[in-house]
């Protein structure tokens, strides 16, 4: 349908007959119209404005129907009246076979009143624009929409950088993420107390999610952060078509994307690490280094545009965590060999597939009750327990007795979400059945990884097989136990060089990334 090629008639949502003989010129103005609120007329967004010669919408129109090959436009007004006015734009075909439109129209006053909680949302970005384009202050507004903790590192240094500088205007809210268990939204409060604990001041949006994002835009950030480019994980008011009022910017959560594809389907498949919706509508991503930017741009639909290489904060606060190692373990004496063990949560069928905690938990158990020189810390991924009830694997009251029986022992601990950085600084090896830590524990180049294989998981791509090279691969928990015995005693680790080839590959700009991500920010977005 070319607009500019039919002519309306603009009636009230009652049958009243407003502009007759109305059309949509290409220089912007609408010939016949009478009132000076809609003698122009714009696209914002799928939306069509009705304008004063300032360009300020008076009716938004933001569905069509199509009837006989004419069109039916429902609009809505933009004054922040109680009483909010309803319209409707009739291609002039329907008029001239003689019918009474008043009858007609009136009609369908039950499709507006479906269509106002759209139309207000719409009013609010609106709004959003206009303020933006009259305001005096020239601080780039940046939210950051955090919903779960344990990600938050990829974006904590960028937060921080941004609040110490005098060109940005930093913002941190809470959100709680979605359970398939359960099928809802939950642990905001997880994410509070993350932040709580770090002083960060941070907005709390728990429920009435509708609410929040009129909150979000009253805000009027320049820029939204938000953590993953899943859209279940979010509540629907705070997914990528709702958003996109402002610039998307998108930082990885894992270190580095290892993996040709996500799930067991054919080459052709779109890519959900780099191709998603959320992907395409995003100002920014930002990559960790020049092979991983040609793969994103060969596998983009986008072809790249939005795509920069910066580093990545996350590896750069794990190679500072250097600094600061911590260990939640406590013993006198000589210090004890320190081992992790990072079980994935892909323990059901066609996703990833790479966990082995149904079949390794108990053999683990064993090595750690007979093994009291080796200090165990389990550190699970953070879907871990919710996957083996989501699967049926374990029940509560599994996960809990094995939680007890783990803990029980002198030289065991369990460290779920928070910053584990200082945690792998301390340690002294890891076993993991991937993802993130095959590449993230290669920071630590000078610790040897072991990989415990699932043999039946996911493809590793180009990088991932460079990843992989750096760690030393079993399939049963017996045959780690003998690499590590052996490396105790005689402390071979032939992959040790091969390992800080790839933390090179990986952090081309050690300690940079944030800094990278934060003036290209400023250096590119126009106010």
């Amino acid at each position: 349908m070319k607009l500019t090629e039919k002519t309306f008639d603009l009636f009230q949502e009652d049958g009243t007959l407003l502009e007759k003989n109305i059309r949509f010129l290409e220089n912007g103005e609408i010939s016949g119209a009478q009132h000076f609120e809609r003698q122009y007329w714009s696209v914002i967004g799928t939306q069509i404005a009705l304008t004063n010669q300032n360009k300020t919408p008076s009716i938004l129109f933001a569905c069509c129907l199509e009837h006989n090959d004419l069109f039916i436009f429902f609009g809505q007004g933009t004054t922040r009246s109680e009483e909010k006015p309803r319209y409707i734009l009739l291609e002039r075909g329907e008029l001239e076979r003689g019918e009474d439109a008043a009858p007609a129209v009136a009609d369908m006053t039950p499709a507006l009143i479906i269509l106002e909680r759209k139309l207000d949302q719409i009013r609010d970005t609106v709004n959003l624009v206009s303020q933006r384009s009259t305001r005096q202050s020239q601080k780039i507004k940046v939210l950051f929409l955090i919903h779960n903790i344990s990600m938050w590192d990829s974006l904590h240094d960028i937060y921080m950088i941004m609040r110490e500088s005098d060109n940005f205007e930093p913002v941190v809210a809470t959100s709680p993420r979605y359970f398939p268990e359960t099928q809802d939204y939950q642990a905001e409060e997880d994410v509070h107390q993350g932040l709580e604990k770090e002083a960060i001041p941070h907005i709390r949006f728990k429920n009435n999610f509708d609410e929040a994002l009129q909150v979000i835009k009253a805000i009027g950030p320049d820029i939204i952060f938000r953590q993953m480019p899943w859209e279940v994980n979010t509540p629907e008011s705070f997914q990528t078509q709702n958003l996109n009022f402002a610039r998307l910017c998108y930082v990885p959560y894992y270190g580095l994307n290892i993996l040709e594809r996500l799930t067991s389907g054919e080459e052709e498949e779109q890519d959900f690490s780099i191709d998603q919706y959320f992907h395409r509508m995003c100002w920014r991503i930002y990559c960790e280094n020049d092979l991983l930017y040609q793969r994103m741009k060969k596998k983009a639909l986008r072809g790249g545009d939005n795509i920069v290489v910066s580093g990545h904060p996350k590896l750069d606060r794990l190679w500072n965590a250097r600094k600061h190692p911590a260990w939640p373990i406590k013993s006198e004496g000589k210090k004890k060999f320190r081992l992790i063990w990072a079980p994935h949560h892909s323990v059901g069928e066609g996703w990833l597939d790479f966990g082995t905690f149904p079949q390794s938990f108990g053999d683990m158990l064993h090595w750690a009750e007979n093994a009291p020189d080796i200090e165990f810390v389990l550190k699970p991924h953070p879907l871990l327990f919710n996957a083996l009830l989501l699967y049926q694997i374990f029940t509560e009251a599994q996960v809990e007795q094995f939680k007890k029986l783990w803990n029980r022992l002198p030289n065991t601990a369990l460290v779920e979400g928070g910053d584990y950085g200082p945690l792998l600084a301390a340690s002294d090896a890891m076993i993991t059945e991937g993802v993130s830590f095959l590449a993230e524990y290669q920071v630590f180049y000078d610790k040897p990884l072991i990989f415990l294989d699932s043999q039946r998981h996911r493809a590793f791509n180009e990088i991932g097989q460079k990843i992989m090279r750096g760690a030393y691969d079993v399939t049963t928990i017996a045959q780690a136990q003998a690499f590590i015995d052996n490396y105790r005693q005689e402390g071979n680790d032939p992959l040790h060089a091969i390992r800080k080839e790839n933390f090179e590959m990986m952090v081309p700009w050690p300690g940079q990334a944030a800094k990278r991500i934060v003036d290209d920010i400023q250096n590119h977005i126009a106010l």
